[in-house]
């Protein structure tokens, strides 16, 4: 794929009017101006507010819909679609155990029907977000593309036999899948996860609550920022189709123990608030992977596409707890 054709792509993103879906739909418009940009998203966990401008922008169509339901997909999918970007998914350990059917139609189901659509219609580009939680616990450091894919919880499973779905197209039907395993996401958004680590963190210190830490805090993961991992979508999408065909990158940022995070936040507390903030630990969750090292290694990606993540940690918690106060603000 040269890049002055995917200037005029047209382009259907899963989960669209989600945490890091939202933040793709804009870029992409910024990236590539004279393409055409479809969602479709259920809303199970995000709405389309934060991209509400974009409903009087031609270039767009915001659609409600289930990638597990034939019928939404036929009205996403149009015989001019090229590329498709599939963030759509029950995220995370909770919701997985919590609506375990929910998982596997939208994770497992939703991807194969995308993928037959994706055949059905000669789609370019088939890119697809998974997780380092398809590796479960390290059994080597660092933890490269090649390292053995043993989920310990059921959100890693649906994400890893998503990823074996689009491997199998890619081999039989010659699709141009490319799969990207995020690591812990984090930054702004309409749906910022606040129950995962960072934001969690940084809402309960505005809330002048103690950090809840599971665990000793000395289990390390590695963090990715929600806009790094955009770029990452956009350079696979302006590749030529011979670096991504068939490839899987591992997406990432900086690496460090959970003390250290609660450290960063107490630390941007007392700069920008002047307050003091603890912290307690409670027992962890059986399906969290503990390891106190825990070394992410996205050079492929670096040497394949250009990537490389531009923001670190530091800013990111103060754009979050900005955020935060706002969002306490406007509730009082």
């Amino acid at each position: 794929m040269q890049q002055n054709w995917c200037q005029q792509m047209n382009i259907l993103v899963t989960g669209g009017a989600g945490y890091l879906g939202s933040k793709l739909l804009l870029r992409l418009g910024e990236e590539f101006p004279e393409a055409t940009i479809t969602s479709i998203d259920n809303l199970a966990t995000g709405d389309y507010s934060y991209v509400a401008m974009l409903k009087k922008d031609k270039r767009y169509r915001l659609l409600v819909g289930d990638i597990s339901k034939k019928d939404d997909l036929q009205k996403a999918l149009t015989k001019d679609t090229d590329a498709i970007v599939h963030l759509a998914a029950v995220p995370g350990l909770k919701l997985c155990r919590e609506h375990p059917k929910n998982a596997v139609d939208t994770n497992f189901y939703g991807t194969y029907l995308l993928l037959e659509k994706a055949v059905e219609h000669n789609i370019e580009r088939f890119v697809f977000t998974s997780s380092a939680a398809v590796y479960g616990k390290p059994q080597q450091q660092p933890i490269t593309e090649e390292h053995p894919l043993k989920p310990i919880n059921f959100y890693g499973v649906t994400k890893t036999a998503g990823e074996q779905l689009i491997n199998a197209y890619h081999i039989s039907n010659g699709l141009t899948t490319t799969i990207l395993r995020l690591s812990n996401l984090y930054g702004l958004g309409v749906y910022t996860r606040w129950k995962t680590v960072v934001p969690k963190f940084v809402w309960q210190m505005v809330n002048n609550q103690p950090l809840t830490i599971r665990g000793d805090g000395k289990q390390e993961r590695n963090f990715v920022h929600v806009r790094d991992v955009v770029s990452a979508i956009v350079q696979c999408l302006k590749a030529s189709r011979q670096v991504v065909a068939g490839e899987t990158f591992n997406i990432g940022g900086e690496t460090m123990n959970i003390n250290r995070v609660a450290e960063i936040i107490i630390q941007v507390a007392e700069q920008r608030l002047g307050k003091k903030t603890t912290k307690v630990y409670t027992s962890k969750q059986p399906d969290e992977v503990y390891t106190t090292e825990f070394g992410y290694d996205y050079g492929k990606a670096s040497r394949k596409i250009g990537y490389e993540p531009k923001q670190e940690i530091y800013h990111g918690v103060s754009e979050l707890v900005d955020y935060a106060l706002k969002i306490k603000t406007e509730k009082s």
